[in-house]
């Protein structure tokens, strides 16, 4: 299945330096992801934001949409 995930509260690990381009909201397609076989939803969105923006994060809120 896809699905549509907003994603609100990042915290970017920028080691204190304000990069203007970090967003902190965006909205993500998760594509060929069954939420009732795994429960790793928060790993899979922290790999995208990771790979999409070039730095890791803290943490972050989400909602499926």
């Amino acid at each position: 299945m896809t699905y549509k995930v907003k994603v609100t509260n990042i915290k970017w690990d920028t080691d204190g330096e304000i990069i203007p381009e970090l967003p902190d909201s965006t909205t993500l397609t998760i594509e060929d992801y069954d939420i009732d076989e795994d429960e790793d939803i928060d790993l899979i969105i922290g790999d995208m934001l990771s790979d999409l923006y070039g730095f890791c994060h803290f943490g972050f809120n989400y909602e499926i949409i």
